[in-house]
């Protein structure tokens, strides 16, 4: 029988719920074809939950022609938004507005003169729909290690800005080491609080611990980093996204097992990986909220609807 430890915070962040349940909303209540562009929250059984409701997705915005178009929570570019309008496409935006604010704060930096560096993840949508707004004058970082290969501003005004889901603690050694590159430069932290929350508890959680647990999908950067984290500190973490995925050996000699969920993933998910649990190996739930686990219909927020005709 293993004892099971939850993190204080996991899960769900209202962000990605409010995105869920806007991109439900416009399933619900538009005649036609609804497109989501990318994935509306980095998560593969959200994901699916949308394409078995008759959701369509598509990669790229010249493959969606007509009908509603969702934008994810992770943003779009002004090219982008722009394009779609023109298209006369229905706009249902989900855009986290913790997201927003980084577009905002980067939109002030670039009108008041500075080069913009973005700490964020290649390839990442969030960073896509940000550095669309001025390629030129926004300068991606993706690592520590990076800092060096970045342009070296002789004169003008510096700033810095990040993703939303970076590692609280990386992206603090990254200031540290740019202040000393950079004395005037200008620091933005746009990290979201359900990262902050979220990776403050794995700290927490891991030391006492002999394994840790992380739901989620291979494709959530902020799960990533929680996985990272706590095998940082407790030497065994793994990133699951089903129970398929689980190698049973994991829990040789092991008699406590931390559980920590991405702020992408549902409450179904955990509720499975616990079943999944408790037939594999035995467990013995230590803290909980049983409500926690209950679940949870995506209903929608009828105020919080953005769209253009």
């Amino acid at each position: 029988m293993i004892k099971i430890f939850f993190a204080k915070e996991l899960g769900f962040c209202w962000g990605v719920e409010r995105a869920i349940n806007l991109a439900a909303q416009a399933k619900n209540e538009f005649a036609g074809q609804v497109t989501i562009l990318k994935e509306i929250v980095h998560n593969r059984q959200v994901v699916d939950f949308f394409k078995k409701k008759g959701v369509g997705q598509e990669d790229t915005l010249d493959k969606i022609e007509s009908g509603t178009l969702v934008i994810s929570a992770h943003g779009l570019s002004p090219k982008l938004k722009e394009e779609a309008q023109q298209k006369g496409l229905r706009i249902v935006d989900t855009t986290c507005p913790l997201v927003e604010n980084v577009h905002s704060f980067t939109r002030e930096l670039l009108r008041d003169g500075y080069q913009v560096i973005l700490y964020g993840e290649p390839g990442h949508d969030e960073v896509h729909g940000v550095m669309g707004i001025d390629e030129a004058n926004i300068h991606l970082l993706a690592e520590y290690e990076d800092i060096e290969h970045l342009p070296r501003f002789e004169h003008g005004k510096v700033a810095l800005i990040t993703q939303t889901t970076r590692g609280v603690k990386a992206f603090q050694q990254v200031c540290d080491k740019m202040k000393e590159i950079y004395p005037e430069i200008k620091i933005v932290n746009t990290i979201c609080d359900a990262t902050d929350t979220r990776q403050a508890a794995i700290h927490e959680l891991a030391p006492t611990v002999d394994l840790v647990l992380v739901i989620g999908s291979q494709s959530s950067g902020n799960s990533q980093r929680l996985r990272d984290i706590a095998e940082s500190i407790c030497g065994k973490a793994y990133l699951v996204d089903h129970p398929t995925q689980i190698d049973w050996s994991w829990f040789d000699g092991v008699d406590k097992v931390g559980i920590t969920a991405g702020a992408s993933t549902p409450n179904f998910a955990v509720e499975g990986m616990l079943k999944a649990l408790q037939a594999g190996v035995g467990i013995d739930v230590a803290n909980s909220d049983a409500k926690l686990f209950e679940y949870k219909s995506f209903a929608p927020y009828k105020k919080n609807v953005q769209q253009t005709a």
